[in-house]
């Protein structure tokens, strides 16, 4: 499990939909996609070792699946 930080655009690429603010979990995750609020509010490093950003809703996926720690808590 991975752990989870409050939304920092510094953490993403520039140019990328997470250093915009807006959540980068449901642009690749099609199933959950209707469920996105659209702005980030967590950063997150996926399998890859790359940072995501998430709205509040992906936080809740992501969480429930067990691949990042809720908000505030270590991995």
């Amino acid at each position: 499990m991975k752990q989870s930080h409050a939304y920092d655009r510094d953490l993403h690429e520039p140019g990328t939909p997470a250093a915009s603010g807006h959540c980068s979990q449901h642009r690749q995750d099609g199933p959950d996609a209707a469920t996105c609020t659209g702005e980030a509010v967590v950063s997150f490093q996926d399998r890859d070792g790359r940072w995501q950003s998430g709205c509040s809703a992906a936080l809740e996926q992501l969480v429930e699946r067990g691949e990042i720690a809720p908000l505030g808590q270590g991995a």
